[in-house]
């Protein structure tokens, strides 16, 4: 059960970035510049959820809140905060610039800040599967961008709203 929970949130996860992916590709991004970004997505993927599992541990030690019910709140904050993304339209401008990039991947990485939280054992399993997953979702949203970007963009929001919301309600 543990390894399907890992792998459904390594996509859950990686739907921001993908998405996110779809709409910078129809940019025509040179692919030395698409490598370096999903390099980069993939490697904010793995520390923030080390980071939050490292707040997991103080929230752990100096709060009263079964610890199952914040997993689950987490959750269906990450699922509602997917599905209001729908609704926004996003602006997308070229990330010519080293720190438009890691803005870039700091902000579809912040997600997995809050996962490292809801974790429950502390593994290298989890960041690195979350690495992976989303540097090659990210990898494979800037090469399909300018060609499915409209129709799978929203769609994989939602997929991915839907799994953190399963999710949400398996660890109750």
């Amino acid at each position: 059960m543990e390894m399907i929970t890992i792998i459904l949130l390594s996509i859950s996860l990686s739907m921001d970035a993908f998405s996110l992916a779809l709409a910078y590709g129809t940019l025509n991004m040179e692919k030395r510049l698409c490598q370096r970004i999903s390099l980069m997505v993939g490697i904010f993927h793995f520390v923030m959820p080390l980071l939050g599992m490292s707040v997991k541990r103080l929230l752990v030690n100096y709060s009263s809140i079964p610890f199952h019910f914040i997993t689950f709140l987490i959750y269906i904050y990450l699922g509602i905060m997917l599905l209001l993304e729908v609704r926004e339209e996003r602006k997308v401008t070229p990330l010519s610039s080293f720190k438009e990039q890691m803005l870039f991947s700091f902000a579809v990485s912040i997600d997995s800040f809050t996962v490292g939280i809801a974790l429950f054992h502390f593994t290298l399993i989890a960041p690195i599967s979350f690495a992976i997953f989303s540097a090659s979702f990210t990898l494979l949203g800037l090469k399909l961008g300018s060609k499915i970007r409209d129709l799978l963009g929203k769609i994989a929001v939602v997929m991915g709203a839907f799994f953190f919301f399963l999710l949400a309600f398996l660890h109750l």
